[in-house]
């Protein structure tokens, strides 16, 4: 990442000003109204996502076309962050970039396995370092799994040590849960061991924000789990706060009594519990939705809470346009017809409730 050799206060004034332009909350009603996807794309020109929509019109149309246009805007968002990053900062922004590096490669994994349209599983990728646009483009045109871990494998993509981890677990069988799992033990291993290497002032918000992401991954794997006898061990991610024992409770735990019961008295585990207490235990969508929308909170709530001399903003405004890019892909599929509005509306992640 090239950059000049910027402070945190040249930085985070800069993602501050970026904020402004952020979508409010008071935006996505208007945008979810839209009859038609023309009128939608009409909506959004009249937003900061201009410029990408009139690139992304001259390749796409209708719904493809707004995908499209969000996926533009959130390269160049991140490019432009990089830009301005330099020395110390350019290190912690490119361990904010990690997760992108994950998101990518665990949906070609199952795009791919599950034949998913080309173009589309394209529309879902991030063009973010390590992967460039064309190399997301050949990626998600694989036609197998053994193609798509051999190609990257062959591009050292995302790191060479994460390519490695998915070769060493190619199998006749081709499992992709289990190569998914050895991907993102090494993926948190590895993401863990960059943030080791900043100073400390630094990684301490940096490695909460780690240990809460896998938490999330961690606790929402529960839910999958919940009531199946499990003849081996369930592959929780190391590097999460809440202790493998209270995982294990919560995913033999019954009713949702006995799973806050599972919870309860863990420290780490109060950031999770006022959702969990208030789900009513029938959708579990309606459980993972509240935690997603716990975290992606308290991420945005670092725009006041965080010191403004250290990577707190940079966790913040990322969280922030996330959920701005997850809102209006929402929205763009409620409209074009493949998603109930009020499904949509009540899948949104807002800055606070």
């Amino acid at each position: 990442m090239t950059g000049i050799d910027a402070g945190y206060d040249y930085v985070n004034a800069r993602l501050r000003a970026m904020r402004s332009r952020l979508f409010d909350r008071d935006a996505y009603e208007p945008l979810l109204a839209a009859p038609d996807v023309t009128a939608l794309v009409a909506g959004l020109e009249q937003s900061s996502y201009r410029d990408a929509l009139e690139s992304s019109l001259v390749t796409q149309t209708g719904l493809s076309a707004v995908l499209r246009a969000l996926q533009i805007d959130q390269s160049a968002t991140l490019q432009r962050i990089g830009g301005f990053c330099g020395g110390d900062t350019a290190e912690a922004f490119t361990i904010q970039l990690a997760p992108y590096a994950r998101h990518n490669t665990v949906t070609l994994l199952r795009g791919v396995a599950s034949r998913a349209d080309p173009n589309r599983l394209f529309l879902a990728l991030v063009p973010a370092p390590p992967f460039r646009e064309g190399e997301l483009a050949e990626l998600a045109r694989q036609t197998t799994v053994r193609a798509l871990v051999d190609l990257l494998v062959q591009w050292n993509k995302p790191t060479p040590t994460l390519a490695r981890s998915l070769a060493g677990h190619l199998t006749a069988e081709m499992e992709v849960a289990v190569i998914e799992t050895a991907f993102d033990a090494a993926w948190a291993e590895t993401t863990m061991a960059a943030i080791a290497s900043l100073p400390d002032d630094e990684a301490i918000l940096l490695r909460l924000d780690l240990a809460r992401f896998l938490d999330l991954h961690n606790l929402l794997l529960a839910l999958d789990l919940r009531g199946i006898r499990l003849e081996t061990p369930a592959p929780w991610l190391r590097g999460g706060a809440l202790p493998v024992t209270t995982l294990d409770k919560l995913q033999n735990a019954g009713v949702p009594a006995e799973m806050v019961e599972a919870l309860a008295g863990v420290a780490p585990a109060a950031f999770w519990l006022p959702a969990l207490a208030a789900w009513d235990g029938n959708r579990t969508a309606d459980l993972q939705q509240a935690w997603e929308a716990a975290l992606a909170r308290w991420r945005i709530g670092l725009f006041a809470a965080a010191d403004p001399l250290g990577p707190g903003i940079f966790i913040a405004y990322l969280a922030a346009k996330e959920a701005e890019l997850r809102n209006l892909r929402l929205i763009a599929e409620a409209v074009a017809g493949n998603l109930d509005r009020d499904d949509a509306r009540r899948s949104w992640l807002l800055p606070s409730t």
